[in-house]
């Protein structure tokens, strides 16, 4: 057996005297292990998103982060292993819990995302215990189903079928339904609540059945759209409001029920959606009918436009064409008018001439000492005959004498 031992840089080693004490060496060096047990420490590391927990003998707990590296001492630890860190997105957080030393309190505190979260040794995770999605059946949970540590905080939603839910008739069914929700107070979650998706599991069943039993099958059926409504869910609004969360939609999607009843139903909306089909080809019918007349209505008052356009227009023609004779005869009338005027303007001009002239002709003649009344008598012969008729009346007769002349 050597009694000299070589350490190499970054190894530790451990000489055990037989009395019990035990002496650490680091490396690089060459130590004197004679009667003594030497032993060499294996050496664990941990990166940048890992961290080294250890437990030591005297139950004291130690959190290394990474980059770090330590040595397995037998003697001080129980023991050390490598963790990881945990990461978390912006959508994530976690709740973390440590007991305030000078007070002996538990303290919680919220990390938020995004970060790569390392604990230290007196601190612990909370870890959420909720309903979760059976495996065998998404639309169903099942309690504890649900475990995490990581509290994501964006929009979410679930799928639950609500069954036995009965309704005024006395008809069992199963609805489906899909909720939508968002966490909007990490506090009042907390406090107020242990499993969120239990709540409002229990506040949608409460008002979905409260919802069924105020109708008839056939009223639910026809009333179904009233699901989809968020304001008919009052207890499912309430509790997520009093546990930190907001609700935002709640969709409708089906029923379900025993076979039996479910091909009366098939068979009666096979009988609707017949008479439904029926009634709107008949409304069709009817619209196209009254399509066609539309359209004839419409062209007769089109025809009947066109012709009235056309009358119109033949009577503005004539009455423009009447117009437009009506100018060339008043035209024509005014230039007979105007030459007839000049005419007899002519004949009076010429007329005063021969008048000025006789008048000059006879002025002269009298200034010549001859007797004008006797030239004027002289240019107009004296007639053969004159035949005087002369009617005297002397009061014996009232009537008037008669007189025959015979040539």
């Amino acid at each position: 057996m050597p009694f000299r031992k070589t350490l190499r840089e970054h190894q530790r080693g451990l000489a055990v005297s037989k009395d019990g004490t035990v002496e650490s060496f680091d490396g690089p060096q060459r130590i004197w292990v004679f009667r003594k047990r030497f032993i060499l420490l294996a050496r664990i590391s941990a990166s940048q998103k890992e961290y080294i927990r250890v437990e030591e003998r005297n139950g004291t707990l130690k959190n290394l982060p990474g980059p770090c590296y330590t040595y397995i001492d037998p003697f001080t630890m129980n023991n050390a292993e490598v963790m990881s860190s945990i990461s978390l997105d912006a959508n994530e957080v976690l709740v973390v819990y440590s007991r305030d030393r000078s007070t002996s309190q538990v303290v919680r505190k919220i990390q938020y995302g995004p970060m790569l979260f390392t604990p230290s040794a007196d601190e612990w995770l909370h870890e959420f215990i909720w309903h979760g999605t059976d495996r065998q059946n998404k639309t169903q949970k099942i309690p504890g189903g649900l475990r995490f540590t990581k509290l994501r905080v964006i929009p979410d939603q679930f799928y639950y079928n609500i069954k036995d839910v009965r309704t005024k008739d006395d008809a069992l069914i199963t609805v489906k339904v899909m909720m939508f929700f968002e966490l909007r107070d990490i506090e009042t979650m907390l406090n107020q609540t242990t499993d969120p998706i239990g709540d409002f599991i229990n506040a949608l069943t409460a008002d979905v059945i409260a919802f069924g039993s105020q109708l008839t099958l056939k009223e639910f059926v026809d009333n179904t759209g009233q699901l989809n409504i968020l304001d008919n869910y009052t207890q499912l609004r309430e509790r997520s409001k009093a546990i930190g969360y907001e609700v935002s939609k709640v969709v409708y999607r089906g029923f379900q029920c025993n076979d039996k009843l479910q091909r009366l139903l098939s068979t009666a909306m096979e009988r609707r959606t017949a008479l439904r089909i029926q009634m709107e080809s008949d409304h069709q019918e009817q619209d196209l009918t009254d399509a066609k007349l539309q359209n004839e209505i419409h062209r007769n008052e089109i025809e009947q436009k066109i012709k009235v356009e056309e009358l119109k227009h033949r009577q503005e023609l004539a009455k423009l064409e009447k117009k437009h004779e009506l100018q060339l005869q008043e035209k024509d009338y005014m230039e007979r008018l105007k030459r007839k005027k000049a005419e007899e303007q002519a004949k009076l001009e010429n007329k005063k001439k021969i008048d000025q002239q006789r008048l000059q002709y006879l002025t002269q003649l009298h200034t010549m000492g001859v007797n004008v009344t006797d030239f004027l008598v002289s240019q107009h012969p004296r007639p053969d005959q004159v035949l005087r008729v002369v009617t005297t009346n002397d009061g014996a007769s009232s009537t008037a004498p008669t007189v025959h002349i015979h040539p």
